[in-house]
């Protein structure tokens, strides 16, 4: 029998429904980190993309998150997946590292995925990260790995297609082993729908960032990973 899961979303995700987050580049603010954590989102997702790349403070996030959530509802605080601050494109080692030590994200989101190989590089910069928070606990190895390619893992690897370059090597990226979902943004409603397309097909789940308004409809389509931003 598989032990109790250590990432909550992930239960959501193997019986095949959809989760439904919120989205903050506010991560520094502590009163955000009550807020989110305290909101019954199946996720959070904080952005380092679009504010400081500071990991002290991503590190009291991640640990205020999880404090709150499990003071409101214990063994329910959100999953925390965290959005990097480098494009795929940049060398990722470093600051997925940095990200998986700070505190206890359940996962990755990556900007500007345009080849395979950039993919390549960040899903193995997360499986061979000698070092993270989870690591105290003592969990085996095939639970510190990425989860479809591995059942009994506990970690995400979110890839974003956001240009042209991007959607047209789509198939190549999607088709990259560890790659958990993918977001589609910026790119024209053909390009975006082939995309989404693609992913069903190589059973990769379809993530967006939307407005509240849009979320039911956004399930509608087939996107299983939802962020209210």
């Amino acid at each position: 029998m598989r032990p109790k899961r250590l990432n909550p979303l992930m239960a959501r995700l193997e019986s095949g429904q959809a989760a439904v987050g919120i989205w903050t580049a506010a991560y520094s603010t502590p009163r955000i980190a009550k807020v989110v954590a305290r909101s019954g989102a199946d996720f959070i997702v904080a952005d380092i993309e679009h504010d400081l790349l500071d990991h002290s403070a991503l590190q009291r996030f991640l640990l205020q998150t999880s404090d709150f959530g499990s003071r409101f509802a214990p063994g329910l605080a959100p999953a925390v997946l965290v959005k990097l601050g480098h494009r795929a494109g940049w060398e990722p080692r470093y600051e997925i590292a940095s990200t998986l030590r700070s505190g206890p994200a359940m996962g990755i989101w990556i900007p500007f995925v345009e080849s395979r190989q950039q993919l390549e590089a960040a899903i193995s910069a997360v499986r061979h990260n000698e070092a993270h928070a989870h690591a105290g606990l003592n969990l085996p190895a095939e639970r510190r790995d990425l989860w479809p390619l591995n059942p009994d893992a506990e970690y995400l690897v979110v890839g974003i297609i956001e240009s042209a370059e991007g959607a047209q090597n789509a198939e190549a990226i999607i088709a990259t082993p560890g790659l958990s979902a993918m977001e589609i943004v910026h790119l024209p409603d053909d390009d975006t729908k082939r995309i989404r397309d693609l992913c069903h097909r190589h059973s990769v789940i379809a993530a967006a960032t939307v407005r509240p308004e849009d979320v039911g409809a956004m399930l509608d389509a087939g996107y299983r990973l939802v962020a209210i931003g």
